[in-house]
């Protein structure tokens, strides 16, 4: 029975086996069939892995460029034939906080065995570094761009950490950071503790936990690198 690879991929440009285990090349050298969200970084990551790797041998159903997301057919047609499929994101992990669990879902209900490969995803390193509570936590994805909805959900999360205790955790786009600092520092209470995972796994990376009105004080200083936010108590 054919099998469904979930395959992270690098968040930062470390060399590869600083962050993915050689079993992950074991299986990916294997497969021909891949869901990606770019065949252009699909294809890089592949040949950095492997140098003499198939590319013109390998099929790529590309997320982007499929309206309706009618490739899933296709690529769910070489599961049935017996073909194990990759999937693979930008970065980071396929299904979380990126494109790819619709897909994942389509192969249960074909009882397509999912598994997912050991790789790094940068909300669960934010968080454990975090020193938040990592028994309750919730991912809020992107928060909103705009007033009034953008104050209403910093409240929000605002008042849930104190009412629960429970982490927050969202991500930004880099070049909003340094305003997302601004307005969590003039809606948050200024004792709540908040964590800026920056560059993680990356040559930049920082990684700090400070309460708001410290970081009222000393603003964290960005650049346009990708960063996690984890608010909590």
């Amino acid at each position: 029975m054919a099998k469904l690879y979930i395959i992270p991929i690098p968040i930062s440009e470390n060399p590869l086996e600083h962050v993915l285990p050689e079993f992950n090349h074991g299986i990916v050298k294997e497969l021909r069939h891949f869901v990606v969200e770019r065949i252009k970084t699909a294809r890089q990551f592949l040949r950095k892995m492997d140098r003499e790797f198939p590319i013109d041998a390998s099929e790529f159903y590309e997320l982007n460029k499929h309206e309706g997301y009618s490739f899933q057919m296709e690529a769910l047609e070489a599961l049935k034939n017996g073909q194990n499929v990759g999937l693979m994101s930008e970065a980071g992990y396929p299904g979380v906080a990126d494109p790819g669990s619709e897909f994942v879902a389509l192969a249960h209900r074909n009882n397509i065995e999912v598994i997912p490969l050991t790789g790094p995803s940068s909300l669960l390193l934010a968080l454990a570094a975090s020193g938040m509570n990592g028994q309750g936590f919730t991912f809020n994805g992107y928060l909103p761009k705009k007033d009034p909805e953008r104050a209403s959900k910093i409240k929000e999360i605002n008042q849930t950490v104190i009412k629960t205790g429970y982490a927050q955790l969202f991500i930004e786009t880099p070049y909003r950071n340094e305003m997302m600092l601004k307005d969590l520092i003039s809606y948050c209470h200024h004792e709540l503790m908040l964590t800026i995972a920056y560059d993680v796994t990356g040559e930049k990376q920082k990684i700090k936990t400070k309460t708001i009105g410290d970081w009222s004080r000393a603003p964290f200083k960005f650049d346009k690198t990708p960063c996690v936010f984890v608010l909590g108590n």
